[in-house]
């Protein structure tokens, strides 16, 4: 019984939400301001360091061995 009730009661709990007339200082919005950029920033650091894997991924580009690479880096020295 409680498990049919249960989702019920949450459906019309979100859907009766009204205004709260919250106030949001500036320091709430500087945190907010802050997340958004720190979050971009990650997003920009992470897609810098696999670059190359999600470019293979994609089949951009084509899988480097490592082995190779290292034995074209010997020869040109």
């Amino acid at each position: 019984m409680i498990i049919k009730i249960l989702p019920l009661s949450f459906i019309s709990l979100f859907l009766s939400i009204s205004s709260a007339h919250a106030y949001l200082d500036p320091g709430t919005g500087s945190i907010i301001l802050q997340a958004i950029i720190g979050a971009l920033a990650a997003i920009v650091v992470a897609l810098k360091l696999y670059w190359h894997k999600f470019l293979v991924f994609l089949k951009i580009r084509k899988k480097i061995n490592v082995d190779q690479n290292n034995d074209q880096e010997k020869e040109n020295n």
